[in-house]
């Protein structure tokens, strides 16, 4: 399970401090499909690179299971990516002159695991996902939709507890979205999946669970596990009418009238 508890995220730049997450609580169970929206500038993305390790929180506490995330230095964030977390990104982030075999295979050399397993491995990834034809193709030779297949296949070999996908459609028209969603559904049977996304109507289709920020805070959670994240929002005051004044005023003479000295 992850836990976020009061959450904080500032980025300084010079004298200028940028609070992209505020005062953030989650709790998110294994075996959830979880979208996360937003609009842009919302702290999605910050938000995405604290839990996979990416870049570190400036305040808060977090946790994965028994392991305390927010306190680990650079070399134990990396070794935490590399056994927790799988990622997924919306330009794919494939290497050109890689094949798909290839491609699909980085994760299981950067474990050390031994070639002759290493090809069981990848050739069921690529069945999974639709694409053992293109083991042998490069990612020019193949379609955006069959280049997220790879990454998927990618997030799939390394057998994580965790995929992070950070706009997985955005690059792709509405069938090929559509497939790709469908693939992700079956997945996180097995998968902790929170995913980013702009598109509400895919969201609500195949996610379980919809978290909605703004301006660095959850201001709406579909079906949280702690009832108590979501962070209400403040509504202006209302700003008084001359009525209200001339009442006021009224209340004030009077209470100023009846009130003895002593």
């Amino acid at each position: 399970m992850i836990e976020l508890k009061n959450i904080k995220k500032d980025y300084n730049s010079g004298k200028v401090v940028t609070s992209a997450l505020k005062n953030v609580n989650l709790r998110i169970e294994d075996g959830e499909y979880v979208a996360v929206m937003g609009a842009s500038g919302s702290g999605k993305s910050t938000l995405l690179n604290i839990l996979g390790g990416l870049d570190k929180i400036s305040q808060g506490t977090y946790f994965y299971n028994d392991i305390n995330v927010g306190a680990m230095n650079n070399k134990e964030l990396n070794r935490f990516r590399k056994e927790h977390i799988s990622f997924i990104f919306q330009n794919y982030a494939l290497m050109n002159f890689y094949t798909v075999y290839e491609n699909t295979e980085v994760p299981l050399i950067a474990r050390g695991i031994r070639k002759k397993e290493r090809k069981s491995m990848v050739e069921k990834a690529l069945t999974d996902v639709g694409i053992i034809d293109l083991a042998k193709k490069t990612p020019s030779e193949i379609s955006g939709g069959e280049k997220q297949r790879c990454a998927i296949a990618r997030a799939l070999v390394a057998d994580n507890d965790i995929i992070l996908a950070d706009e997985p459609t955005g690059a792709l028209d509405t069938e090929t979205s559509v497939q790709i969603m469908e693939l992700l559904k079956s997945i996180s049977k097995d998968k902790l999946i929170i995913m980013v996304t702009h598109n509400p109507e895919l969201a609500m289709k195949y996610s379980s669970r919809i978290i909605k920020l703004l301006d660095g805070r959850v201001i709406d959670d579909s079906d949280p596990l702690d009832k108590n994240v979501v962070e209400p929002i403040k509504k202006p005051e209302k700003e008084p009418t001359k009525a209200d004044k001339k009442a006021a005023k009224k209340e004030r003479k009077k209470l100023k009238t009846s009130m003895s000295f002593l």
